[in-house]
């Protein structure tokens, strides 16, 4: 299979990352099919695509005609036979081992070229795992992009105890095809950037619980001492992934040890509803 802007592309799952996916795709000259379960999830999504595009003409960054073409190339749908054909399949759905296993059971039976690749964007669970439900675990890799993805230039490939150096050579290439930066890492939880970032937001959460500094000030301290964009807690709450930084810490000290054991506090946020900023409050409040 060569590894080219003609390739049978299928993602499945029109979430924020997903539909993010798929733009990121389309913008860099791929066909594209989204497959969703839930139409109306595909209607939000496809809608937050056609926002981002327009934002981009907008600022001049993307000619008007641009857009129409680029939407050309994205094919959304609810049905799973679309995958059949498949020659590369991304997984970008829920952070959930159960779920993700049970899907690529399902890929693995639906694709019907065995030289498919079958690869998941999870940001921190064990691509080995999910690759032992399959009949090809030479073929699973990760591809874990970072959001948004038209933007980020990052692409984490992820070599699983199974994955052939075949399966990361083509990764590697598709995401350069992609105008990303590949790095390539074993398989490990949280693998690199996750590993090192939410141990960041632990340490910063520690930081605050024992009175230290402010969440502000730790977010400034952040970005004026270590160059950081954005601080740890404004991240969070940017992403509105606080139940996300939760379970992947949870999965994290599991396997890591208890260095990355949330403090109660942020467990309460957490139960409180305060997950970001599209709710209102995080750890910052936004409702003034």
């Amino acid at each position: 299979m060569k590894i080219d802007k003609e390739l049978k592309l299928k993602v499945i799952g029109a979430g924020n990352v997903g539909m993010s996916i798929i733009e990121a795709f389309a913008q860099q000259g791929f066909n594209v099919v989204g497959i969703e379960i839930n139409e109306e999830v595909i209607k939000r999504g496809t809608a937050r695509v056609e926002k981002s595009l327009e934002k981009l003409v907008a600022k001049g960054k993307l000619p008007a005609e641009e857009k129409e073409t680029i939407l050309s190339r994205i094919q959304m749908t609810t049905d799973f036979e679309a995958m059949n054909d498949a020659e590369v399949v991304i997984e970008a759905i829920y952070e959930d081992m159960g779920i993700k296993k049970d899907l690529f059971k399902q890929m693995d039976n639906k694709v019907e070229s065995d030289d498919a690749l079958l690869l998941t964007n999870t940001s921190s669970l064990s691509i080995s795992e999910i690759a032992a439900v399959t009949k090809r675990p030479d073929k699973v890799a990760g591809m874990h992009f970072f959001n948004p993805v038209p933007v980020m230039k990052l692409v984490e490939v992820i070599q699983g105890v199974g994955t052939s150096t075949d399966t990361i050579n083509k990764v590697t290439e598709l995401a350069k095809l992609m105008r990303k930066v590949p790095i390539i890492c074993k398989d490990s939880p949280g693998f690199v950037v996750n590993r090192l970032f939410h141990m960041l937001i632990v340490e910063a959460c520690k930081i605050v619980e024992e009175g230290v500094a402010s969440a502000k000030d730790v977010d400034t301290g952040t970005k004026l001492g270590l160059g950081h964009p954005m601080g740890p807690f404004e991240v969070v709450d940017f992403l509105d992934s606080l139940p996300l930084f939760e379970k992947v810490c949870e999965y994290l000290e599991s396997e890591l040890g208890s260095r990355f054991k949330v403090p109660v506090w942020v467990k309460n946020y957490n139960r409180a509803g305060r997950t970001g900023r599209s709710c209102g409050k995080g750890f910052y409040d936004y409702t003034q």
